[in-house]
């Protein structure tokens, strides 16, 4: 989808998505044909997160850590000696 169908699928401003873009939030395929950005199912889920975390006063610098976390987190397992 275009930047236009998602900021409209999202309620929101066109350069809200855009900027959340500029700065490397959101990293949408470019079309080959005319180099429109086209945002994908993930692009929308992490758009919606990024809303919903700025609703709760998270900064985009906090945002951003939280993207940069690893998707998998190994917990250690305690061993209990009975």
């Amino acid at each position: 989808m275009k930047v236009n169908q998602l900021a409209n699928e999202l309620s929101i401003t066109a350069d809200t998505v855009r900027f959340y873009t500029r700065i490397g939030l959101l990293n949408p395929n470019k079309s080959p044909v005319n180099g429109y950005k086209i945002y994908n199912g993930e692009d929308k889920s992490r758009m919606q997160f990024i809303l919903s975390a700025r609703k709760l006063d998270f900064s985009v610098d906090e945002i951003k850590v939280i993207f940069l976390r690893p998707t998998t987190v190994k917990v250690p397992v305690i061993l209990c000696g009975h």
